[in-house]
């Protein structure tokens, strides 16, 4: 007999997994760029709607990406907001001595 309770955490874990994808990519002047979306297809879709209407070459999907890597070198084009995106501190120091909060700017 199956547990309900633990069928349902089961399925929540099922839900609240999420896989990212990552490619590295190539535009028509060799340089390398390295991409992430929540689908392949995403990815693929902004390789073909290059700048300039110029198509960039998948060259290779990359696996096993850690978060680091990932906010620090890949490109969001998803179409929601960057998870990977790294909290910045509010509180402005000015050689070690607390001087306020810092002022951020509107996004929209």
């Amino acid at each position: 007999m199956d547990d309900p309770i633990m069928s349902a955490l089961n399925s929540l874990r099922e839900i609240q997994k999420k896989y990212y994808h990552f490619a590295k990519a190539r535009n028509k002047f060799g340089d390398i760029l390295y991409l992430m979306a929540d689908s392949e297809e995403e990815i693929e879709i902004f390789c073909e709607n290059g700048v300039l209407g110029d198509e960039l070459a998948i060259e290779e999907w990359a696996t096993n990406v850690t978060p680091i890597m990932a906010s620090h070198h890949y490109k969001w084009v998803g179409s929601r907001r960057n998870p990977f995106v790294i909290a910045k501190p509010i509180y402005k120091y000015v050689n070690g001595k607390y001087v306020g909060l810092r002022k951020f700017k509107e996004n929209f």
